[in-house]
């Protein structure tokens, strides 16, 4: 259970929420952290990182997509990290696991008033149910929360451009236009991600 990023996630969230709902906030994740079995989240986050850095598969599309409008980064990528080290990957995958966390506690800040036992707690049914319904949100009713976690996203989003700078990453305006794209998907996998867990339907 990689509790380093979890915690770093929840940290990066408090800067964003007003020292109200920070302190909401605080009272949600304390009960939560004694009540709640993250290593079924965690499996499912794990799992989707996973396809992402696939770079043997043809096509770009990823899981969780309908089309390739937002690519799978490790198609997307293939020939910039097919060079990269293990280590690398890992740490690449360690800043794409906090954008997705981020996401999933935004959701558990801003739509659960009362915190209530997950109703999948089946990890492998719920990492399916999870990967058919990302994309099954309405940006409108989402806006707030999706510009809350591209805000608290921000240091994990600039410490991965940072780190793929220095891994001689070389990238056009365009695609770092889509890689913001892809990021900015995995806080949305994040939200839904939580909200999938809960049972809750749009």
């Amino acid at each position: 259970m990689d509790y380093i990023t979890l915690n770093q996630s929840i940290k990066s969230i408090k800067p964003v929420l007003s020292q109200q709902e920070a302190g909401i906030f605080n009272i949600k994740i304390s009960k939560l952290k004694n009540n709640h079995d993250f290593t079924v989240p965690e499996y499912c986050i794990d799992k989707f990182i996973k396809s992402e850095m696939d770079q043997q598969s043809p096509g770009l599309r990823g899981v969780g997509r309908v089309t390739n409008e937002t690519p799978r980064f490790g198609g997307y990528f293939r020939e910039n990290i097919n060079h990269f080290y293990e280590d690398e990957i890992m740490e690449l995958e360690v800043l794409f696991k906090e954008i997705i966390y981020i996401g999933y506690f935004t959701h558990v800040m801003l739509y659960e008033e009362t915190l209530k036992s997950a109703e999948l707690e089946d990890k492998y049914k719920l990492y399916q149910m999870w990967i058919m319904y990302i994309l099954g949100f309405d940006n409108n009713f989402f806006s707030q929360s999706i510009a809350k976690v591209e805000k608290a996203s921000q240091k994990a989003v600039d410490n991965l451009k940072e780190k793929l700078n220095k891994l001689e990453f070389p990238m056009s305006d365009h695609e770092e236009e889509i890689l913001d794209r892809i990021l900015r998907f995995y806080g949305v996998a994040g939200l839904t991600l939580r909200r999938r867990e809960m049972g809750i339907k749009l």
